[in-house]
């Protein structure tokens, strides 16, 4: 049901935002900008729906032989990190050692970057483009921009804010779910979700306050392919299939959410 609340969330991000002020508001007295890419692989590893009990029961007592033939283990321990090696993997250790430094978030970043500055009326130099670690935080609990000092009017900050393997649901596995009670073996695929946030130099404080704050992505439901979860959590060749073909589709649906705030902005300019 995950991906199909994100879908939904989406949904309603791209055609009921009316109410706030508009872009073209936000970006007046903005004549320069500090463009972000925060973090060179996604920000956060999660399973959505993979029948997360069956997981933990086989592989719960320590990292098992069968997790990629044992090289999730042998690079846990040959990291430094032998003690960790003994008891069962995290989640995100799993999801990092199938990620394998695929380049999903620079591809990401490299088209959707120059859209996002264009839609807030700015130029893109990749030469100036601010690449910050992913452990350095962005904001602090009153949304000010606190990574660094800018010196710039605007900032707009890009990053891959989750990674998901989560059951694609269809119909048929809908009804195979309520006969099991949940406990058949799921499809899963990947999920992308893409944050995209403004922050503005207040010009009485100094601070740079989060003025505006979005979202887009390649749902579980859209993506072309799936596999058996636990033949993914074992292969990192099945795993890069799926980060493959999620990388064109986050492209493709962020590309098209630009797009509609860029129509939207448009018929605000006439008047509609």
């Amino acid at each position: 049901m995950r991906a199909i609340f994100f879908y939904l969330a989406f949904l309603s991000m791209l055609f009921g935002c009316a109410g706030g002020p508009s872009l073209t508001e936000l970006r007046q007295g903005a004549n320069s900008v500090t463009i972000v890419q925060h973090g060179k692989e996604p920000l956060h590893y999660s399973f959505g729906v993979v029948d997360t009990s069956s997981f933990w029961a086989a592989y719960g007592s320590g990292v098992s032989s069968q997790l990629g033939g044992g090289l999730l283990w042998q690079d846990l321990e040959s990291s430094g990190r032998a003690e960790q090696a003994k008891r069962a993997p995290t989640v995100a250790e799993v999801m990092r050692w199938l990620y394998n430094d695929h380049p999903l978030t620079n591809q990401l970043a490299d088209t959707l970057i120059p859209k996002f500055a264009a839609v807030w009326g700015q130029p893109f130099d990749k030469s100036r483009l601010r690449v910050i670690g992913a452990d350095t935080p962005i904001s602090d609990q009153n949304q000010n921009f606190t990574a660094f000092r800018p010196i710039t009017d605007l900032v707009l900050v890009f990053e891959v804010r989750e990674l998901t393997l989560t059951e694609r649901q269809t119909l048929g596995r809908a009804f195979a779910a309520g006969f099991t009670l949940g406990t058949n073996t799921k499809n899963v695929t990947a999920q992308v979700t893409v944050w995209l946030e403004a922050y503005k130099r207040d010009s009485a404080s100094g601070q740079y306050k989060r003025v505006w704050l979005s979202s887009c992505g390649a749902n579980a439901i859209s993506m072309p392919i799936d596999f058996p979860f636990p033949e993914v959590v074992k292969s990192r060749e099945k795993a890069k299939q799926l980060w493959d073909a999620a990388a064109p589709l986050a492209i493709e649906s962020c590309s098209k959410y630009f797009d509609a705030l860029n129509e939207k902005e448009r018929k605000l300019a006439k008047g509609g």
